[in-house]
């Protein structure tokens, strides 16, 4: 049986590369699709009862759509040749072979039900959903003339570890040689150069980035077989700039990206999707991760049911599911509803929005938690310091405070002082209001009383605002209104000692509502 899918699968593969030359014609294909249909009505009918029932739906609803294809074949090969006949053929042609390729799709399911071994390694929990992906990933790295390959997907949808464990598998098989270069905001050529030049063992004199890259270039153009992998890059990216051949017979190029524009820019030959999981298969990754399918745990019949929103509430994303398991494992059911609450409602783009005086701790104590925070795994908004002059707060700023689930307020000595920082503040407050989002104020080296009594700097800064806009101003107001508000909330104040500690503390409390600060994204 293994040796027969083994055997379909290089016949699969020889006839995706016919199309990428066009060498092919719509007859050939016709017999090539029914002997493969007829080989594997053969592999079906020799199965017991029991193997039959587990085979997956797809392969009978493939043989159906068989019939259609090679019925369609036949009847046009027959009709007499005509510019229009040969464009039919074309077309057709087209859909025979995609069709082939739409076998890859669902031979590893038909093969699970014969063996208990797994194409992807103890690593990688295996879906049927994912199967699709996976196979076609397979013979897309077959394919002679394939190259440039893109598989997107959302975020957290599984797109690295499906890439590392199938790269696992080649380098144990064919003892390709593998490189994995992770892609990020804040990579640049010179740092992905020199990650490739530590795994090829190649020394760079100081020479420009042009220069490295034809050192890359040629280094790779000497081997015999190599995959690059770029995870996670942006829709601009070129990897010739590296020094990545994109036309090598000796180099294969795997990119993975948010969006199927991103691929689609890059020219890929081929371009993979990898969806989300279905509904049970997001269940049963959810009850591994949150024990929910503990006995003791699971009894409340509330608690399964509310499980089972908050598992559907997570669209199928693998990593997503994975990390609000976690975070709810044996936590009370208050903290689920709060999690099912988030999930629902938030469409927000940032886990966590930083108020601060810039002037005050920019580059001191908001700079570091905002650092620490970032390496925590948080996606945390700053302002990058280059904000326009003038009275009236920036509207980026307003939506990304509106977009935030969290919004920590550094209450420095003189964030009053500035309008911006209040305007930030009634912002804050009434989105605490209005969409439930959490407020934790850090009294930054003053004392929440005189905030709320508008005293020392407070009151000195209000004063001239009074003086500045009125002291009857609606706008002022506002202002005072806030800061009364905010003072008797409560948050955490710090007077001396370690800031490290200090900031270490706020990460590790962001840490546990970590379930609750659940965003979409894309």
């Amino acid at each position: 049986m293994k040796k027969f899918f083994e055997k379909q699968l290089m016949n699969i593969t020889i006839g995706i590369a016919k199309l990428l030359d066009m060498e092919s014609d719509v007859e050939e294909e016709k017999d090539r699709l029914v002997s493969l249909r007829d080989r594997l009505l053969v592999a079906v009918e020799a199965t017991d009862d029991y193997k039959t029932k587990n085979i997956n739906d797809e392969v009978f609803v493939w043989l159906n759509e068989t019939e259609i294809l090679i019925q369609e074949a036949e009847k046009l090969t027959a009709q007499t040749e005509t510019p229009q006949q040969k464009k039919e053929c074309k077309k057709l042609l087209r859909k025979l072979l995609a069709h082939q390729f739409n076998f890859s799709g669902f031979y590893p399911v038909i093969f699970e039900s014969f063996s208990n071994g797994n194409i992807h390694g103890s690593q990688f929990v295996c879906f049927n959903s994912r199967e699709k992906a996976s196979s076609q990933l397979l013979v897309a790295l077959q394919v002679h003339k394939c190259s440039l390959i893109g598989l997107y997907g959302r975020s957290g949808s599984g797109k690295t570890t499906l890439v590392k464990a199938i790269s696992e598998k080649l380098k144990d098989i064919c003892g390709l040689k593998v490189l994995f270069v992770k892609v990020t905001e804040n990579s640049n050529i010179r740092t992905m150069q020199d990650e490739i030049a530590d795994s090829l063992n190649i020394k760079f004199d100081k020479i420009s980035e042009a220069g490295r890259a034809r050192i890359i270039f040629s280094t790779i153009e000497r081997m015999y077989k190599i995959l690059v992998i770029f995870d996670d890059v942006p829709a601009k990216f070129n990897p010739e700039d590296v020094g990545i051949p994109c036309n090598s017979e000796h180099c294969k190029i795997l990119l993975t990206t948010c969006c199927q524009q991103g691929s689609d820019f890059m020219y890929c030959q081929c371009d993979i999707q990898l969806g989300p999981l279905s509904t049970e298969e997001s269940w049963t990754l959810f009850q591994k991760h949150s024990g929910i399918d503990d006995q003791e745990y699971s009894s409340s019949y509330d608690l399964s049911n509310m499980a089972r929103e908050v598992a559907f509430e997570c669209e199928g994303l693998p990593g997503k599911i994975k990390d609000v398991g976690c975070s709810l494992k044996s936590k009370p059911i208050e903290e689920w509803k709060a999690t099912l609450d988030s999930l629902k409602h938030s469409m927000a783009k940032w886990q966590i929005f930083l108020s601060f005086r810039g002037d005050d701790t920019r580059y001191g104590f908001t700079g570091n938690l905002y650092k620490d925070l970032c390496q925590g795994g948080f996606k945390t908004f700053m302002d990058d310091g280059g904000l326009q002059t003038g009275d009236q707060i920036s509207p980026s700023l307003l939506n990304a405070i509106e977009a935030s689930r969290l919004s920590i307020i550094v209450l420095s000595e003189n964030y009053a002082n500035s309008s911006w920082c209040l305007e930030e503040l009634v912002k804050i407050m009434e989105c605490m209001k209005l969409k439930k989002q959490s407020v934790w104020p850090i009294f930054y080296k003053v004392e929440p009383s005189d905030i709320r009594h508008l005293r020392k700097s407070y009151g000195k800064d209000m004063a001239q605002h009074e003086n500045n806009y009125g002291i009857n101003s609606e706008r002022v107001q506002k202002w005072k209104s806030a800061l009364f508000e905010v003072s008797n909330l409560s948050g955490k104040t710090y007077k001396t000692g370690y800031e490290h500690e200090f900031i270490q503390k706020i990460v590790e409390d962001a840490d546990q509502i970590k379930s609750r600060l659940q965003i979409r994204s894309i």
